[in-house]
C-alpha cells in the first residue's frame, strides 16, 4: 500500500504534468498569434541584407517589435549602434534567459547564411516567452548581436567584452542549415595580416635591380599549401585580401594578404598561427624583402553543454523533428558564440530548412526565404521557448547546466 508521501510525491507529479501541458498548449496559442508579425520582420530582414556593423534598418525593426510587445530596450549596446538588448519586466531577475539575434549578411550574396532566420527565432521565442513568464520564475532577454560574418572583430566579442552577459543563465540561439545537428563542430579561428615591402624597378631592363614583394607573398602561399600535408583532419588555412602594388611592368614594391587557420581547439589554432608566420619569416628572407604582420585572436572554439543540447534534442523530438547524424569529417565553420559559450553556458544547434544547399551559397539564399524555411524556424524557436520553460521550471536543471559548464 502506498504511503502517505508516495501519494503526495505522485500527486504533485501529475500536477506539474498538468502545468506543462497547459503551458505547451500557450505557447503553440501564442506563436500562431504572433505568426504574421514575424513572417513580416523575416521577409523585411531578407529584403534588406546589411553586412556587419551597418545592420540599421534590420535593427530598428526588431526594436520596434520588441517595444510594441513590452520590452526595455538598451541601444545602442557595447558602443555599437545596431546592437541591443531588450528585456521583459520582471520582478524576478534571476534566472536570466538570453535568446541572440544575428541580421548581418554577407557582402554581395546578402543573407546566404540565414540570419534572417536567426533573428525571426529569438524574435519569436522572446514574444511567447513574454506571454508566459508571468507564471514562471525568472527573465527573459533578447541580445541583438551584430557583425557574426566579421571574424576577428564581431559583436558577441565587443558585447563581452561590455560585460553584456555577466548576468546572464543560459543564451541560446538556433541557426538554418541542411541538416539538423545539435553539437556540429565550430573552430576556433585566428588571422594573420601580413605585409611585404621590396624595391620597385622596370621589369624588363633592369629586374637584378628590384625585390620583389610579390614573390615573397607568393612563397608564403607556397609554403602554407606544403604546410597543409602536415595538419590534423580539423585544421584549416585559407587566404584572401591579396593586394599588390605598382603597374605590370614594374617590380612590385609591396603586397599583402590576410592568412586564416582554424582548429576544433584554441591551442592548435595558436600552433598554427606560429607556423604561418615562420612561412612569413622564411618568404622575407628568401626574397629579401622587409616584412611586417600582425596576429588577430578572433573566434574560439565552441563548448557545448551536454546537459543543455539533451533538453533541446527532447524538446525538438516532442515538436516530431529528428535529430540528424553529424558527418565524420567536414561542415565545420566559426562563430563567435564559441566566445558567447566560454562566458556564459551556450546552445547552438542547427534546424534542417532543406537538404540540397548549404549556407553561404546562392542556392541557400533562395531557400532561407521559403515558407517551408520560415515554419522549420518557428519550430525551432518553440523548442527554445520549451527548453527555456524547463529550466525555469525544474529546480535541478540548471544546476546541472552550470555544473557540466564548470566542468568543461
Amino acid at each position: 500500500m502506498a504511503s502517505t508521501i508516495d501519494r503526495i510525491a505522485v500527486a504533485k507529479q501529475r500536477g506539474q504534468g498538468r502545468k506543462m501541458r497547459e503551458i505547451n498548449t500557450k505557447i503553440q496559442q501564442h506563436m500562431s498569434e504572433v505568426r504574421d508579425q514575424l513572417q513580416e520582420v523575416n521577409r523585411f530582414i531578407f529584403k534588406h541584407p546589411e553586412v556587419g556593423f551597418r545592420e540599421k534598418e534590420s535593427s530598428r525593426k526588431l526594436i520596434e517589435v520588441l517595444k510594441k510587445h513590452g520590452f526595455q530596450v538598451v541601444n545602442p549596446l557595447g558602443g555599437m549602434e545596431t546592437a541591443f538588448s531588450a528585456t521583459f519586466p520582471s520582478e524576478v531577475e534571476r534566472p536570466h534567459i538570453a535568446f541572440l539575434a544575428e541580421y548581418d549578411a554577407l557582402p554581395e550574396i546578402g543573407h546566404a547564411c540565414g540570419h534572417n532566420l536567426i533573428a525571426t527565432a529569438a524574435l519569436g521565442a522572446s514574444l511567447v516567452m513574454a506571454r508566459i513568464i508571468p507564471s514562471l520564475t525568472g527573465k527573459v532577454s533578447v541580445i541583438g548581436t551584430p557583425a557574426e560574418e566579421v571574424l576577428t572583430d564581431s559583436g558577441k566579442m565587443r558585447l563581452l567584452a561590455a560585460g553584456v552577459f555577466d548576468d546572464i543563465d543560459v543564451a541560446m540561439i538556433v541557426h538554418p542549415h541542411s541538416q539538423a545537428w545539435l553539437d556540429k563542430p565550430f573552430l576556433s579561428i585566428d588571422e594573420v595580416s601580413v605585409h611585404f615591402t621590396g624595391k620597385s624597378s622596370h621589369a624588363a631592363s633592369s629586374p637584378h635591380l628590384g625585390i620583389n614583394a610579390y614573390d615573397a607573398v607568393q612563397l608564403t602561399f607556397i609554403g602554407l599549401s606544403f604546410l597543409r600535408q602536415q595538419l590534423r583532419q580539423d585544421a584549416r588555412i585559407h587566404w584572401g585580401d591579396l593586394k599588390i602594388g605598382g603597374a605590370k611592368n614594374v617590380i612590385p614594391d609591396r603586397s599583402s594578404a590576410t592568412i586564416s587557420v582554424r582548429a576544433s581547439t584554441d591551442e592548435y589554432t595558436q600552433a598554427m598561427r606560429e607556423k604561418v608566420i615562420n612561412c612569413i619569416k622564411g618568404a622575407s628572407l628568401m626574397t629579401g624583402c622587409g616584412v611586417t604582420y600582425e596576429t588577430f585572436q578572433g573566434f574560439r572554439a565552441m563548448k557545448y553543454n551536454r546537459i543543455l543540447n539533451g533538453v533541446f534534442a527532447e524538446n525538438m523530438r516532442r515538436l516530431s523533428v529528428t535529430i540528424d547524424e553529424l558527418p565524420q569529417y567536414g561542415m565545420a565553420g566559426s562563430t563567435d558564440m564559441g566566445n558567447v559559450s566560454r562566458v556564459v553556458p551556450s546552445l547552438h544547434p542547427f534546424f534542417k530548412i532543406g537538404d540540397q544547399a548549404v549556407p553561404h551559397t546562392v542556392e541557400f539564399r533562395e531557400a532561407v526565404i521559403t515558407e517551408g524555411a520560415f515554419q522549420a524556424t518557428l519550430i525551432a524557436a518553440q523548442a527554445m521557448v520549451l527548453t527555456a520553460v524547463d529550466l525555469l521550471t525544474d529546480p535541478v536543471l540548471l544546476p546541472k547546466v552550470r555544473k557540466e559548464f564548470e566542468r568543461t
